[in-house]
């Protein structure tokens, strides 16, 4: 949504999310990165990963890609 221009908004058309290991109380600190892949006139794409803050494990990851709506 950040990297759209304003009077725009987006609705997911698919989502896909990979959990690879749990989470578990007490667990060490997460860092989840993601980063928008392309941003068109009409649909954009992302993915995010989340990863060990100290040992950089994969607990999860996902892609999306939205329908931009553009209101303005």
């Amino acid at each position: 949504m950040s990297r759209l221009p304003a009077g725009s908004a987006y609705t997911t058309v698919r989502l896909g999310v990979h959990l690879i290991r749990p989470v578990l109380p007490g667990a060490a600190a997460l860092r989840c990165e993601g980063v928008a892949l392309h941003v068109g006139r009409t649909t954009a794409t992302a993915e995010a990963r989340v990863t060990g803050a100290a040992d950089g494990k994969l607990y999860a990851h996902g892609t999306t890609t939205c329908a931009v709506l553009r209101t303005g």
